[in-house]
């Protein structure tokens, strides 16, 4: 019986074998041992088998669920069996099996079984994990503190702490500093404080450490160290003190006794002596030591010169001066007394500058100098000079055991010295001096040898150049020297130095041993002397005397011209004679005898002139034959020796232009220039050869190397040697004239001349002819063109029709025109093109939108042509017959974009039957066809070409072969040209014809591009190209010019089609990129270095200063000890040091200036302001008054007349005060009045009456009113 389970949708096939809900793989073999062991070997519940009468009803024996705990029962056949789940075991699944039997809990670990599994609790253990075999690591999670190591025991842990820190968790930092261990008032500093690392305190590493955590550090009061402050430092001990100054050891300090002129702590600074402004007139103040230089103004015109220790005398030395020549004036004061000196300009000499030292030497001897005046061994020689000579010996001085040369050497400065046997060169190379211009140059001789030279090439003082030399051992006296001016005198001493000729130019200042050469003294050792005063010069070469491009060389006295081949003469003037050989057809030829060999070595070089590519040049001939020939051939120069390969100079020289050929033989190898020909040996060992030249004397042996020469030669030369064709007036019959050969010659014409080559006339149709050396022109008349004015001018009649062009082809004209195609509209043509016409390329321009559409087709029995529009892409297709496989191209890019594509088709290779087809799109890099294909020649035979078949657009030019295919019907007068396509369908009249010219849908006007932007017809639909600052289809969405971020250090703000930036401090620039330049206005003092920053800078300050500015001395100034306050100020101390506080009106440093209260001038009207002590006066003018001269006396005349001024003032004054005088006496009556009231006065009543009337009296003051 098979085991399976039971499918739900199968019907009963009879007993079988229930297998348990979710049995795994594992236990079907089991199952199936269960289910056929016998019987006896197993428990098994049985029960009846089956029922029914025939017994044919299998009893389910698991329909009671006998099996427990979820196990599964299986019916079997009278029994069934339990399929117990993990855990449990018995008949009935009943019995829970105990995991924990095996003890799995390791190292005391207590087992708790649970169904299936158990479960270990390792409380109190010390270890962990399913079965507590893993050990607890109680320092996992680091209890130790501060850094301290974790020792694991089982169940417990133990931490070992650093030095400095203790307890059971190393928690406590051990105070080292509680007994106070620094002494003198240091500052005890615990190691084990973390906030004193990282640079915050001195003495402490950049990072802290445990293992160094122990312990402390002591920081100590100036003047003690050691570790425990206990050491009374020496501060004297490094010399503090400089410049001289004498250091005193004090208690945590020193103190400096400086030398006078020094102050400060460590008398580092040298007293400011300017400090006080001795210098007057503008005149800048050097500080000295203990002293000061007053380097006064200099002189300007009009103004007063100022000299004396402060520069406060006038100089008045140059008033009557006698300074000649331009010469400098200088005055001076000395001792009271005023003078001047005269500084001389090139070329003068003498206290007045009037004695002139300027002169020409002309090369014929040297100057000989009267005495050496130096010390032996030794020379110091300066001068100026001018030449245009290369060549030439300035100076020189010696004897046969030692001398010395100063001369131009190829244009070059050089100095030579020639000393026991040994010769020292020194020279100034790269600096030419024979320019015609002044040099000065100057040489020292000594323990070295030195060269100098004042050039306006060397940027900073003269150039030098020097090597040393050795010691001087003959015992010469200086008196026994000869010394020579320009040239080395007629004696030849120079021994191992190359004498060159003497100086030819102009010198002045000559000084040798810093003496004075003048040359009135010089003439007079010469009763004939070389020399002239002055330097008179003619500029030979500014004329540009040279001719034909000559090169003019200024040879002082005179000038010589270098002249370019062919020209010779003083001037350039003259050209070699040429030669013209084989003139209106004759055969001419000239041979030159040479009666010298010719080695392997040897140049030849010649020009020549002709239209003929064929005929001999040169040849070489000895008795035995020729031994090389040079010929044309194919308008090239070829070179042609006796067995060896002939070679070729590149290049077409058959044109009629004039060319130089140089060909130069350098043993087996021929040379042009730079450029190798190749191997050939042209070596002519004879010593009487002969050079024929243009031809042979017998013409027909010339026919191997093309025949004769037609045309011109010139300027032949062998070796540099000239082989003139016609001997020079008066020289006989001599074969060589001053180093020319001497040609004899036939039929030889001299002079480059013409053939008659217009006659006869060759110019049709009225042209007039005009000879261009052995060719011609044709004038034509109008109407006719070519050059025979053969052909006619078929476009002046105008035969083309409007909206087309006319243009000129051979033979006849083309009507051309793009045209315009709608959809069905079509153009087919037929050709009539000459057989000798090969059809190897096509060409046409479209237009379109047309994703699929045939531009160009033709078919013929087994060929085909195919230009395509597919997908919007372009395809070509070429066939040959039927053995070729045809050459396609599938292009890529889309071209149905309404823009102009030019397509352009060749063969690369016309005369194959089958070659590659190359295409090229709009001007881009030549592609290839895939496969091979043949010419176009099929199209000739009858074979009809379509344009434009479903195609919407237009076509420009198009062309096979050469040949145009017009969108134009012949009329009744077609084109004469033999050859062209002929439209047959599709004319530029009728319906269905394309129309002529490009035209689509005006879609660009109205312009529909918005802001600017410009509108670009497409053909139908248009493009816009927008203004910078807008996009879109038609521009019409404002571009965030922000959005990229172009402001780098800055805010952007987007504007229309642009951005500004508003830069952060400290930056500039259109995109805030530039680092502003913060030192431009820096305030570093004391040559400070200013280190810029952003938006701000720093000073990095020299040593003896600090501050922000390095404003203040370092070490920091005391008040007291070596800074004092001037004028009252109060000194106070600051964090740089001493500082003073200034009274109202002073300033500086020290209080030491009087502000001047005058600047600006506060008076008015011109008035003279004094300056006082943090106030001024104002001296006014006749005319005003007032504090400030701002009053006007006229103005008061204005108002009031000057004599009632006066006395109306005082009459108003005095007015006034008597009036006052009797408002005090009527006040004072009152009040003795007012007391004699409330009293009996029997004499007042007499004189009043018997009644007092009260009501006349005043009110009675309060303070006097009676009770």
């Amino acid at each position: 019986m098979g085991l399976r389970r039971p499918d739900p949708g199968s019907p009963d096939l009879g007993p079988r074998l229930l297998l348990p809900p979710l049995p795994t793989p594992s236990m079907l073999p089991m199952l199936l041992l269960l289910l056929l062991l016998p019987s006896p070997l197993l428990p098994l519940s049985l029960s009846l088998s089956a029922l029914g009468a025939n017994c044919e009803t299998e009893i389910d024996e698991c329909e009671s669920d006998p099996c427990q705990n979820g196990g599964s029962c299986f019916d079997g056949i009278g029994f069934y069996r339990c399929a117990c789940g993990l855990g449990f075991e018995g008949d009935h699944c009943q019995v829970d099996i105990d995991e924990c039997q095996s003890q799995p809990c390791a190292h005391g670990g207590r087992c708790q079984d649970l169904v299936a599994r158990f479960l270990c609790d390792c409380s109190d253990t010390g270890y962990e994990g399913e079965r507590c075999e893993v050990e607890v690591l109680e320092c996992a999670s680091g209890p130790c503190l501060h850094n301290a190591t974790c020792l694991e025991g089982v169940g417990h842990y133990r931490c070992v702490c650093w030095p400095g820190y203790s307890g059971e968790h190393c928690e406590m930092d051990e105070d080292e500093c509680a007994g106070k261990p620094c002494l003198h008032g240091g500052l005890c500093l615990e190691r084990s404080n973390q906030s004193y690392y990282g640079g915050a305190l001195p003495g402490f590493p950049q990072d802290f450490s445990y293992n160094m955590a122990a312990g402390f550090i002591c920081q100590c009061l100036p003047g003690y160290a050691g570790a425990d402050c206990s050491v009374d430092v020496d501060e004297c001990a490094s010399r503090p003190c400089v410049n001289g100054g004498h250091c005193q050891d004090l208690v945590a300090g020193f103190r400096c006794h400086c030398l006078p002129g020094y102050s400060g702590v460590t008398c580092m600074v040298d007293v400011d002596e300017c400090e006080a402004g001795p210098c007057q007139h503008g005149a800048t103040c050097e500080d000295g030591i203990a002293d000061y230089v007053c380097h006064c103004m200099p002189a300007r015109e009009g103004s007063p010169i100022w000299g004396g220790k402060n520069c406060s005398v006038e100089l008045t030395g140059c008033l009557d001066h006698l300074c000649q020549h331009g010469a400098l004036c200088a005055p001076t004061y000395k001792a009271g007394i005023h003078s001047y000196v005269c500084h001389c300009p090139p070329g003068f000499h003498g206290p007045t500058c009037s004695t002139p030292t300027t002169f020409s030497l002309g090369g014929g001897s040297a100057l000989p100098v009267d005495g050496a005046g130096g010390e032996p061994g030794t020379a110091s020689i300066s001068l100026r000079f001018r030449t245009t000579l290369p060549d030439g010996i300035l100076f020189a001085r010696g004897d046969a055991m030692e001398c010395l040369i100063l001369e131009l050497a190829e244009g070059v400065l050089q100095a030579s010295l020639l000393r026991n046997g040994s010769v020292h060169s020194v020279s100034l190379r790269g600096l030419m001096v024979s320019d015609g211009h002044w040099h000065q140059v100057g040489v020292l001789l000594g323990d070295a040898l030195e060269l100098q030279l004042w050039h306006e090439g060397c940027s900073q003082g003269p150039c030098r150049d020097s090597c040393s030399v050795g010691t001087r051992t003959a015992p010469t006296s200086p008196t026994s020297l000869r010394t020579y001016i320009g040239g080395v005198g007629p004696d030849s001493w120079a021994g191992g130095l190359r004498v060159r000729p003497c100086f030819v130019g102009c010198l002045e200042d000559v000084q040798v041993d810093l003496r004075p050469l003048l040359p009135q003294e010089l003439s007079s050792l010469q009763p004939s002397p070389p020399l002239q005063l002055g330097c008179n010069r003619t500029e030979w070469c500014s004329g540009q005397p040279c001719a034909h491009g000559g090169h003019c060389r200024d040879l002082w006295t005179s000038f010589h011209c270098d002249c370019p081949r062919p020209y010779k003469g003083t001037t350039c003037s003259q050209e070699r004679l040429a030669g013209t050989f084989g003139r209106e057809g004759a055969s001419s030829f000239a041979s030159f005898g040479i009666p010298a060999a010719l080695g392997p070595n040897f140049n030849l070089s010649f020009f020549l002139r002709t239209r003929q590519p064929e005929g001999l040049l040169l040849q070489a001939h000895d008795g035995s034959g020729p031994r090389f020939s040079v010929f044309l051939a194919g308008g090239q120069v070829h070179v042609e020796a006796p067995a060896a390969h002939t070679v070729t100079l590149p290049g077409f020289l058959a044109d009629g232009l004039r060319h130089l050929v140089t060909l130069n033989f350098r043993e087996s190898r021929v040379l042009s220039g730079p450029l190798e020909l190749g191997q050939l040996e042209a070596a002519v060992t004879g010593t009487d050869w002969d050079l024929h030249v243009g031809g042979l004397p017998t013409p027909a042996q010339a026919d191997q190397w093309g025949g004769g020469f037609k045309g011109c030669l010139q300027d032949i030369q062998l070796n540099q040697q000239p082989l003139e064709f016609s001997p020079p007036v008066g020289t006989g019959n001599s074969t060589v004239v001053k180093g020319a050969y001497l040609a004899q010659t036939s039929n030889l014409t001299l002079g480059c001349l013409s053939d008659n080559t217009c006659h006869p006339d060759p110019c049709q149709n009225g042209g007039t002819c005009t000879i261009t050396w052995n060719d011609f022109t044709c004038r034509c008349p109008v109407g006719f063109m070519g050059r025979l004015c053969r052909e006619k001018v078929w476009c002046l009649s105008k035969p083309c029709p409007p909206a087309t062009t006319c243009l000129e082809v051979p033979a006849g004209y083309v009507c051309l025109a793009n045209a315009t195609f709608q959809g069905q509209t079509v153009a087919e043509y037929t050709s009539n093109v000459s057989a000798s016409r090969v059809l190897t390329s096509l060409s046409l321009g479209f237009r379109t939108r047309d994703e699929d559409a045939i531009l160009l087709s033709a078919s013929g029995p087994v060929d085909s042509v195919l230009v395509a529009l597919h997908h919007a892409a372009l395809e070509v297709a070429i066939h040959s017959g039927n053995g070729v496989e045809g050459a396609t191209f599938h292009g890529r890019a889309p071209v149905s974009d309404g823009a102009w594509h030019w397509l352009a088709l060749t063969m690369e290779e016309p005369a194959s039957a089958a070659s590659r087809w190359l295409v090229r799109l709009d001007g881009a890099p030549n592609a290839s066809l895939e496969g091979a294909a043949g010419t176009l020649d099929f199209l000739k035979d009858g074979v009809t070409v379509v344009l434009a078949r479903n195609f919407t657009g237009c076509l420009g030019r198009v062309a096979i072969g050469g040949v145009d295919l017009p969108f134009v019907r012949p009329g009744l007068r077609p084109p004469p040209q033999l050859e062209q396509f002929l439209l047959v369908t599709g004319s530029s009249s009728g319906d269905g014809s394309p129309q002529l010219g490009c035209h689509g849908a005006p879609v660009c006007a109205p312009s529909p591009c918005l802001h600017d932007g410009m509108c670009h017809d497409l053909f139908d639909a248009f493009g816009c190209s927008c203004v910078a600052g807008w996009a879109g289809p038609r521009c019409e969405v404002d571009v965030d010019d922000c959005a990229s971020g172009p402001c780098v250090h800055g805010l952007c703000v987007d504007l229309a089609g642009s951005y500004q930036c508003h830069c952060s401090p400290g930056f500039i620039g259109r995109d805030c990129a530039t680092n502003e330049d913060d030192c431009v206005r820096h305030h570093c003092l004391h040559g400070g270095t200013c280190v810029d920053g952003i938006g701000d800078y720093s000073c990095q300050c020299p040593a003896h200063f600090t501050g922000p500015h390095c404003e203040w001395p370092f070490p920091p100034e005391e008040c007291g000890r070596n800074f004092t306050c001037l004028n009252g100020g109060r000194c106070t101390q600051g964090p740089w040091g001493a500082n003073c506080s200034c009274q109202a009106g002073y300033a500086g440093w020290r209080c030491q200036i009087n502000i001047n209260d005058c600047d600006p001038n506060p008076c008015q009207n011109g008035g003279t302001c004094q300056d006082a002590v943090n106030k001024y006066k104002c001296v006014c003018g006749s005319s005003f008054t007032g504090e400030r001269c701002d009053v006007d006396k006229g103005m008061l005349g204005t108002f009031f007349p000057f004599p009632l001024l006066e006395v109306a003032v005082p009459v108003a004054c005095g007015g006034l005060l008597l009036l006052v005088i009797g408002l005090l006496f009527a006040i004072l009556t009152a009040r003795k009045r007012r007391q004699s009231e409330g009293t009996y006065s029997p004499s007042q009543q007499e004189v009043a009456g018997a009644r007092l009337e009260m009501d006349s009296v005043l009110k009675v003051p309060p303070e006097e009113r009676l009770i």
